[in-house]
């Protein structure tokens, strides 16, 4: 994910202060391992967290409308607007990135098809607030070869010991995937 700045300094100070050592790993191996924890999280949420095209074609578009729902959101850019292979100028429109709405200052001229080419990428500050932060983590639970880490339970002679699975690491790890894939389209539901 060339598009994110990771602080491999910062992600080599975390590992320390949980107890893993860093020594054995180059700067580059641990970038490749947070890529691939962003990876992971990308593929379980489906969240863009790199710029990914997209292109709009609505053939039944309601001409007297005002609004259009872009359907991947949030959008980072919006390259073209068209009806019927008119571009429509930039200024007619303004777009609502976050929820994915374009709002059309004028009534458009009735065509076959309107098609929207745009960009979808989560922002900035919520990959630095709450992406890159599960990653962090999800890395910190790769690297840890504690004996306990997966364990469930505990015997030694006739003393068991038997943990909480339901607010083990992983499993908020788990749950904070699933925040994610579902806390993003809730607010956002729209109506059809």
């Amino acid at each position: 994910m060339q598009n994110i700045d990771i602080d491999i300094e910062f992600v080599k100070s975390f590992l320390t202060s949980k107890g893993i050592s860093v020594e054995s790993y180059s700067d580059e191996d641990l970038l490749n391992l947070i890529e691939l924890q962003l990876m992971t999280i990308q593929s379980e949420t489906g969240l863009n967290l790199s710029p990914v095209p997209y292109t709009d074609i609505e053939l039944n578009f309601n001409f007297d409308s005002l609004d259009y729902n872009i359907k991947h959101y949030p959008v980072e850019e919006v390259s073209k607007v068209e009806v019927d292979n008119i571009e429509i100028c930039p200024t007619d429109y303004i777009l609502d990135n976050e929820n994915g709405r374009l709002r059309f200052l004028k009534k458009l001229d009735e065509g076959e098809a309107l098609v929207v080419k745009y960009t979808s990428k989560e922002s900035d500050s919520f990959i630095n607030s709450k992406v890159l932060p599960l990653a962090y983590d999800m890395l910190f639970y790769t690297l840890d070869t504690s004996p306990a880490k997966n364990a469930s339970s505990i015997k030694e002679n006739n003393v068991s010991i038997n943990f909480d699975t339901g607010n083990s690491f992983v499993a908020i790890i788990n749950q904070r995937l699933n925040d994610l894939k579902t806390s993003r389209r809730k607010p956002l539901t729209r109506m059809l």
